[in-house]
């Protein structure tokens, strides 16, 4: 089994992403957001748009974020350990910096693989590399369902969100666990999902997917 994590709202208690461009270039924040919604403007373009202007280097990015007081929310490295016990690779997988990422996971303890954006900050404003990702056929992005289809290899996938950018790859995964917008996102369509708060309900969740059901074996992991 594989367990895919959103990062910014969902492995931690901030959405790192919005929270910079809204502090640093509230305009074009409100602007692009705005187009975002209204499928005016791919994700991509408007994390570019939106970090273009932010005249910041990373050393203050970061700083920023201490000051926010961003913190891991509660359980994953309880959910990690379930994980690695149960032989299922886990991986951040976001549509933010890994730039800013790794500083994060790390000062909670934890290295896990991430596959995000990269860039590089400075006066001029930020210069955005982004993964790789073909044009999704159901939503027209180039969204995070290209990480479910393209790692699962015969393997069950669960996935963890929160937002905008979840939305395609929570509906291609065996097993989501939404909250906040992808979860209003998900009622919406009734695309089943387990809600969560913290990661000790989706280590349950998952540990409740494993277990065997009368009369057969346990799933695969």
């Amino acid at each position: 089994m594989l367990l895919l994590l959103d990062f910014d709202g969902t492995v931690v208690d901030h959405d790192c992403l919005a929270t910079i461009a809204e502090h640093f270039t509230p305009g074009v924040f409100a602007e692009t957001e705005g187009k975002l919604d209204a499928g005016e403007l791919g994700l991509n373009e408007v994390i570019a748009r939106q970090f273009a202007a932010v005249d910041a280097t990373l050393e203050e990015l970061l700083l920023f974020l201490r000051g926010l007081d961003v913190r891991v929310r509660d359980g994953l490295p309880e959910l990690v350990d379930f994980c690695r016990e149960r032989y299922i690779d886990v991986t951040v997988v976001s549509s933010g910096f890994e730039e800013l990422i790794h500083p994060i996971l790390l000062g909670a303890g934890l290295d896990l693989p991430v596959v995000a954006n990269h860039a590089t900050f400075g006066r001029d404003g930020a210069k955005v590399t982004f993964v790789d990702r073909p044009i999704c056929s159901v939503c027209g992005d180039r969204c995070k369902r290209s990480e479910v289809t393209a790692r699962r290899h015969g393997q069950a996938v669960a996935y963890v969100g929160d937002g905008f950018s979840d939305r395609c790859a929570a509906q291609a995964a065996d097993l989501a666990f939404a909250r906040d917008r992808l979860a209003l996102y998900l009622d919406g369509l009734d695309v089943p999902y387990t809600p969560f708060h913290d990661f000790h309900d989706v280590r349950r969740g998952l540990a409740t997917y494993l277990e065997p059901t009368p009369g057969r074996s346990a799933r695969p992991a």
